[in-house]
């Protein structure tokens, strides 16, 4: 019995030290987007960007329009609530149109340091690649 139990902290130890980072408090901060569904922002109209507060709330932008929301991380899951949006036109909607979509399926998070994290859906793919906004 004994021998169980250190091999289960043993394991807990390693899945608790994979990144060394605490998702729930890492992901507060504001963040650049690299990526969405594969597609690099630099066709968009503005950088798009996404922010979340130790409150649970998150804004943002898609390129074009402004988004806001609320969020919970638990884990290494991420969930993002309903999302509001304004409704403007651009003259190009393809960046949008990808972070919209990473936004609505994204329900896992991971980080590789405490700087860069990937979302991704249920199916395992990443949907959105962010990067720590330089102070």
């Amino acid at each position: 019995m004994k021998k169980f139990f250190l091999m289960a902290a043993a394991a807990l130890l390693f899945i608790s030290c994979k990144t060394g980072v605490d998702a729930e408090k890492a992901i507060v901060g504001d963040w650049d987007i690299v990526s969405a569904n594969g597609m690099s922002p630099e066709e968009g109209y503005d950088k798009p960007f996404i922010s979340f507060t130790e409150e649970g709330e998150f804004t943002g932008n898609t390129s074009v329009n402004n988004f806001f929301g609320s969020y919970k991380v638990e884990d290494d899951s991420i969930d993002l609530g309903q999302i509001g949006m304004t409704r403007m036109m651009g003259p190009t909607m393809q960046t949008e149109n990808a972070v919209v979509t990473a936004l609505n399926t994204a329900s896992k998070i991971s980080f590789s340091d405490e700087d860069n994290a990937s979302l991704s859906n249920e199916a395992g793919e990443v949907v959105l690649q962010i990067s720590r906004k330089a102070k």
